[in-house]
């Protein structure tokens, strides 16, 4: 018969006929898995589930990340020694990045109560893209060419001189709002696909 007692130590139990039971204590030092790495945007605090996934292997539950939860740095999963076998760590190297207009995202321009356009935008690294927008009449693309700078977003549709500018914020690196700087129209929020 074998019972687990705790994760590491497996409790065997060996019955003799006509004689007393003799218990044997198997100790397995515990597994916390292979060093690992994650990026994340700027300005988010890391979570346990993507501390976890970053790691090769599969960690023994139990253990404690330190330090705190914040954003980049190195960050130490432990479980602590215990019936004689001794601590075991895993470090996983979090670093940041800032965020990126590249990449395809979608929003939904409501300005005029009686239309609403669904945009999407793909931005390549190059400065090209297109800007798409889809309404009950069905969907028109364009090619644009695309620049930002530290307070604005520009695109111009390819074949035109006009600039169409924003205003941006990131709210983090899967979401920015557009402000367009020539109107009072509402913001768009436009979210990473």
């Amino acid at each position: 018969m074998k019972t687990m007692k705790k994760f590491g130590i497996l409790l065997l139990t060996v019955l003799i006929f006509a004689c007393n039971t003799d218990d044997i204590i198997c100790l397995f030092s515990p597994i916390v898995g292979t060093n690992g790495s994650l990026t994340i945007c700027a300005g988010d605090t890391v979570t346990e589930p993507e501390l976890f996934s970053s790691i090769e292997g599969a960690p023994a539950l139990g253990g404690v990340w330190t330090p705190a939860l914040a954003g980049a740095g190195t960050y130490t999963y432990t479980i602590a020694a215990f019936e004689g076998c001794s601590a075991a760590s895993v470090e996983v190297v979090v670093i940041e990045e800032d965020p990126s207009f590249v990449g395809t995202w979608q929003g939904t321009d409501g300005t005029d109560q009686d239309v609403h356009f669904l945009i999407d935008l793909v931005l390549n690294n190059d400065g090209t893209g297109q800007f798409c927008q889809t309404d009950a009449d069905g969907e028109d693309c364009q090619n644009i060419n695309w620049e930002s700078n530290f307070k604005v977003f520009s695109i111009t549709l390819e074949g035109q001189t006009d600039t169409i500018t924003f205003f941006y914020e990131f709210l983090n690196c899967d979401q920015v709002i557009l402000t367009h700087t020539d109107t009072t129209g509402e913001p768009v929020t436009f979210t990473r696909q």
